[in-house]
Formats: C-alpha cells, structure tokens, sequence
C-alpha cells in the first residue's frame, strides 16, 4: 500500500511537524521562563518584606531595651544593611552633658529568620578598657577603671547596697577639685539604700541635673555579684562592682519628656509582650519587681543610684552626703 501523498507533499508535513515542535518547545521555554521569573520574583519579594519585618522589630527591640539601660545614653542614628532574610542594624549613640553632646558608641545587631541557616552579619564586638592602676593596685583594689573604647572617657560603674566590696569603693569627689570648676562631667552616684523615686528627687542639692534612675531589679543578694567567695587560693574574692550589663533604670528624654517609674514599668511590660532576644531579662525584671504580687506598681520600683550632670564646682557639693556610697565619675567635657 502507498502512501496517498507524493515525495514533495511529505517533505512540506515533515517541515510543518517541524516548525510546530520548534513552536512547542520555544512555548514551553518561555512558559518555564516566565514561571521561573514569577516564582523569583516573588521569592524575592517575600524575602524583602519579610527582612523588612524583621529590620523593624529588631529596631524596636533595641530602641525598647537602651530604654531601660544604656544610662545618659541616647540614639544618634542607626545604618540598616539587608541581605537576603538576613541584615545587620548598625546604631550609634551618644551622650549629652549640659547640653554637650559626646559621641559614645557604635552597636551592631545581626537579624534573621530562625529557619534560615545561612545569614551572613557582622560579628565580633568591642568592651570597655581597663588600664592598670597602680594606687588602685596598692590600695587593694580587685579592679580597675573602665574606660570606653572608642572616645577614651571614662565608664561608670554602680555599687548595690548590702554588698561586701571589701571598703574598695570609689570615691572621685576629689577629681572633681582637680578639674576646671566650669568643666562638665556626669557622675554615677550609688546609695547606702534604695529610696523611692520621690525621696530622690528632694533629697539632691539644687542646682544638680538628675538625667537617670538605677532600679532595684534584682532579688535575693546571693550568688558571686552578690557575696565574697573562696578563690580556691585561701583567700576571698570579693563582688565587683555593676558596670553597663545588669544595670536597668530610666532617664529624661533628650526631648525634655520626664520619665517616671510608671514609664520604666510600661517598657517592662511591653518588652514581655514582644518576647524578643531580651525576653529572659525582661521576665527577670518583672518577677523581681512584683514579688508575691500579680503585678508590680510604681511603689515597688526603689531607687538604688542616679547618674547626675553638672558642673565640676557644682558636683563638688554632693560630697558628704550620708546618702552616698559611692561616686564614680563619668564621661567630661568642656563647655564650650
């Protein structure tokens, strides 16, 4: 049997066969293209708006801790740099005495997705210098002062009260004298006791700028920041005082807003309901604060400390005051 069709009519159904499979795949190519091009897109897409998500409760997450921490320490502007489902918030701060700015530090925070293991951050980190001492180390002193790495002004340190520092206290009130009287300083005052927020603001001399409160946020005074310990050498070993980790309070607004317990008690709150990376010392805070209570009013937050601004003349005059246990001075500067 032939086929009803001649040599030439089958050359043109073989061109045709052809042309359609050409057809076919270049559709199915462009099919695949487009799917692949819509699939990126939207990969891409939720990427960013969920690192976006992410970039704004990290800032928030920060913004909500320096609120109750970081003491005299505010927000200059932050750098945000994203990768995909990932990115590193780069906030700097500073410092303001009498109304003199001092650039203070530079923080970097990494964010992700718990479920992607590959971000990529900045990693690393700086801490407070501590420069050897040798009165200090005559004197007997554990410890030495910190200093901050990137200006080289000096950091403040805090003593609780009922803590056995072996008498290694510091005492700078006679810094002070050796200073400009007009030249500015802050100055970190720990009490004999805590008192309440009211007490606190009548109890200074006029004439000194109360700028941040230190709480009392920690429970029973057990443990080793707490009570001298053996040091396996025969002798004792002693608490060191609390530098910037562990000290919770609230301060003045740069924009002049006055603070008040009630305001360091909401940021508490507000950070238990975020449950962010500073979960645990929130609920830490709070089980401190509240006690046997459902919850904690603004009659439990005591006042260990202040961190005051003014003049070095004007500091001076806090010297003698029974209330005072320690004065550790802080970041100077000139008035103009």
């Amino acid at each position: 049997m032939t086929a009803p069709w001649n040599d030439g009519e089958d050359k043109q159904l073989s061109q045709v066969l052809k042309r359609a499979k050409r057809k076919s795949t270049v559709r199915s190519i462009v099919i695949s293209l487009a799917v692949v091009i819509v699939t990126l897109t939207a990969i891409f897409f939720g990427a960013a708006q969920i690192v976006n998500h992410r970039s704004y409760e990290t800032l928030t997450s920060e913004w909500r801790y320096r609120m109750i921490t970081s003491p005299n320490e505010y927000e200059s502007g932050y750098k945000d740099t994203r990768g995909f489902l990932s990115g590193v918030l780069e906030t700097n701060t500073y410092k303001i005495i009498e109304g003199v700015p001092i650039p203070w530090e530079q923080e970097w925070t990494n964010y992700n997705e718990w479920w992607f293991p590959f971000a990529t951050g900045a990693y690393g980190g700086s801490s407070p210098l501590t420069v050897s001492n040798s009165e200090l180390e005559q004197a007997g002193y554990d410890y030495g002062r910190q200093y901050n790495p990137y200006n080289g002004q000096r950091e403040m340190l805090y003593y609780i009260p009922e803590v056995d520092y072996n008498g290694r206290i510091f005492n700078d009130f006679p810094l002070l004298r050796e200073m400009e009287p007009d030249m500015l300083a802050e100055m970190a005052l720990s009490f004999d006791k805590s008192y309440s927020y009211a007490e606190v603001q009548h109890m200074l001399p006029a004439g000194i700028t109360q700028i941040w409160y230190w709480v009392d946020t920690y429970g029973e005074r057990k443990g080793f920041q707490f009570e001298p310990r053996d040091d396996g050498n025969g002798g004792t070993s002693y608490p060191l005082p609390m530098a910037g980790y562990g000290v919770y309070g609230f301060g003045n607004s740069r924009d002049g807003y006055k603070v008040t317990p009630q305001d360091f008690l909401s940021n508490v709150q507000y950070g238990l309901a975020s449950k962010d990376i500073y979960y645990e010392e929130y609920k830490e805070i709070h089980q401190n604060l509240k006690k046997d209570k459902h919850e904690p009013d603004a009659s439990d937050v005591r006042i260990l400390g202040v961190v005051v601004t003014g003049t070095a003349s004007g500091l001076s005059r806090l010297q003698g005051q029974s209330y005072i246990r320690g004065a550790v001075l802080g970041a100077v500067v000139d008035k103009y």
